[in-house]
């Protein structure tokens, strides 16, 4: 399901805002899918009205944000390659030993 809608939002929105847009979208999706569960389970058991908005509000926000927002992130972290490759690994390990002289040299004066 989130390939599905990773495709489908990378034809409608630019590369830069696809990643944003997901999260929005699966967050708002999920939730929606939670909250009709709920008002579903308040239908069929017999609940007083605040236990019905209890039970309600929670299915529809832990359902959106654990499955909605975290299932996203951890889609998009698993799918987009933003690991680091050697050049960037070079120009890091340059970059430490520049800061380890330079503190070297601040502690001789």
């Amino acid at each position: 399901m989130y390939q599905t809608l990773w495709n489908s939002i990378n034809q409608q929105v630019k590369a830069s805002h696809a990643s944003a847009a997901f999260l929005a979208v699966s967050l708002i999706g999920w939730t929606t899918i939670g909250l009709l569960a709920g008002f579903l389970i308040c239908m069929i058991g017999g609940m007083s009205f605040v236990t019905k908005i209890t039970v309600v509000l929670c299915s529809g926000g832990y359902t959106g944000l654990i499955l909605g927002f975290f299932g996203g992130i951890l889609y998009l972290y698993r799918s987009e390659p933003r690991h680091l490759t050697d050049s960037t690994t070079s120009q890091f390990s340059t970059t430490v030993s520049k800061i380890s002289l330079n503190a070297k040299t601040a502690a001789r004066s």
